[in-house]
C-alpha cells in the first residue's frame, strides 16, 4: 500500500501542508485546495483514497463528494470526510451519503494513520475480491460454453421412439447433462448423467465423461460392459471426492427393446399404455468413478406402442418447497404426475411435469439441476 495515492482536499493551506506531511512518509499525496481542483486532480491521478474537507468555499465537501462518486471515482474508492469536532450533523450526513469514515479537527496523526491504513486495506481487499469475481465469472462463462457443447443438438432419429428433453441447470454450468450416440447395426445409445457438484469442475468432469463415452460406446452394445469400461477409465483421472451417476440405455431403432444399466442414478419410470400401469427400471449399480473394478448389472424391457419412459435426475425428486426446505417433491408425486402427463401429447408431457414441479416449489428457480428425458413409443 506504500504506492497508494491519497487525494487530500483541504482549503486551508496550513492544514493541507500538515496533512500532506503526515501522509507523505508512506503514500503518494495528491494535494488539492478546492472542490474544483480535487475533481480535476482525481481525473488525472486516479486516487486510491480521498480525504475531503466539508467546509470549503465554492464547491463544498458534499457537492464535491457527489461529483467524485457519480462522475469520476470507481464506486469502491473510500472517501473520508474531514470535519469539525462539534459538527455531528455533517458527520451523519457524510456517512449517509456514502463516506466510509470521518476525521475530526484538529487532526491527530495517529488517528489519521490508522484510519487511512485500515480503509486502504479494505479497498485493496475489495479490489481483490472484485478481481476474483471477474475471473470466476469468466470461468463460469467458459464452463457454461463447455457444458452447452456437451449437449447433443438433437437425438438421433429413431423409427418407433420420439425423445423429449428438459434441461434446467441451477447455475450457468450445472452438473447434469445428457448425450446420445448412434451405434452399429441400427442401435441408439443414450445417457443421462449427474456429476457431483456444479460449475467449472462439473463441466470438466462432464467433458471427460463425454470423450470417454463417445470413444467407448461404439465398441459394445452391452450397457453394463460399457459402464465398467467408463468407470475404470474415469476412476484413474477423477479427484477422489468426485463421481457421477449415470443411466445408460441401448435401444434398437425399431424401438421395441431397451437394454440398460444404472450407475447410482434414480430409477427411471415406465408407463404402460395397455393397462395404464407404472413400472420402475429396477436394475442398479455403483456410482461411476468412485472405485475401480466395479460390476454393473444389465436389464431389458420390452416396449409397446404408447409406452413411455421417464429418465430423471435427483434434482426433480429432491426439489424442496421455497417456504419449507423439509418438504420435498418426492418420487410418489412424480409418479402420479408422470401418469397424468401420459394422457396428453408426448411433446406436452415434460412441460406439464415442470409446471407441477414449479407450483410445488413455489418458485421457478431450483437448488439443483433438473433434467428429464422422455422416450415415447409411437
Amino acid at each position: 500500500m506504500s504506492n497508494s495515492r491519497i487525494l487530500v482536499v483541504e482549503d486551508h493551506p496550513a492544514s493541507l501542508r500538515m496533512l500532506s506531511k503526515m501522509l507523505a512518509r508512506q503514500y503518494n499525496v495528491i494535494p488539492a485546495s478546492s472542490g474544483d481542483e480535487a475533481i480535476s486532480r482525481a481525473k488525472q491521478e486516479n486516487p486510491d483514497l480521498v480525504l475531503l474537507d466539508i467546509e470549503m468555499p465554492g464547491l463544498d465537501g458534499f457537492q464535491t463528494f457527489d461529483i467524485l462518486k457519480k462522475e469520476v471515482l470507481p464506486p469502491a474508492v473510500p472517501v473520508i470526510f474531514l470535519t469539525a469536532r462539534e459538527d455531528s450533523q455533517s458527520r451523519e450526513k457524510g456517512l449517509e451519503a456514502g463516506a466510509v469514515d470521518y476525521i475530526t479537527k484538529p487532526y491527530d496523526s495517529q488517528e489519521l494513520a490508522i484510519k487511512v491504513k485500515n480503509h486502504l486495506a479494505l479497498y485493496e481487499a475489495r479490489k481483490e475480491i472484485e478481481k476474483r469475481n471477474r475471473i470466476m465469472a469468466r470461468e463460469m462463462e467458459m464452463a457454461s460454453q463447455l457444458q452447452n457443447s456437451l449437449l447433443p443438438h438433437e437425438f438421433p432419429r429413431c423409427d418407433r421412439v420420439d425423445f423429449y428433453v428438459v434441461y434446467q441447470p441451477v447455475s450457468e454450468a450445472g452438473g447434469d447433462f445428457y448425450d446420445a450416440v448412434e451405434l452399429p447395426d441400427g442401435y441408439l445409445g443414450f445417457a443421462q448423467v449427474d456429476v457431483s457438484g456444479h460449475g467449472v469442475s462439473a463441466a470438466m468432469i462432464g467433458a471427460m465423461f463425454k470423450m470417454a463415452f463417445q470413444s467407448f460406446a461404439r465398441s459394445t452394445l452391452s450397457p453394463a460392459r460399457l459402464m465398467a469400461e467408463l468407470n475404470d477409465s474415469l476412476v484413474r483421472i477423477l479427484p477422489d471426492a468426485d463421481f457421477l451417476t449415470v443411466f445408460y440405455g441401448v435401444l434398437h431403432k425399431s424401438g421395441l427393446e431397451l437394454v440398460f444399466t444404472n450407475a447410482g442414478h434414480p430409477r427411471p419410470l415406465v408407463y404402460r399404455r395397455q393397462n395404464k400401469g407404472l413400472e420402475e427400471l429396477e436394475v442398479g449399480g455403483p456410482l461411476l468413478g468412485a472405485f475401480p473394478g466395479m460390476y454393473y448389472e444389465e436389464g431389458t424391457v420390452l416396449l409397446k406402442s404408447g409406452d413411455r419412459i421417464l429418465v430423471f435426475t435427483d434434482g426433480v425428486t429432491e426439489a424442496s418447497k421455497s417456504s419449507d426446505n423439509n418438504a420435498f417433491y418426492g418420487e410418489e408425486r412424480l409418479r402420479e404426475v408422470f401418469v397424468q402427463s401420459c394422457e396428453i401429447e408426448p411433446e406436452k408431457a415434460l412441460p406439464y411435469i415442470m409446471k407441477d414441479l414449479e407450483q410445488f416449489r413455489e418458485d421457478t428457480t431450483f437448488d439443483d439441476d433438473v433434467t428429464m428425458i422422455l422416450a415415447a413409443v409411437k
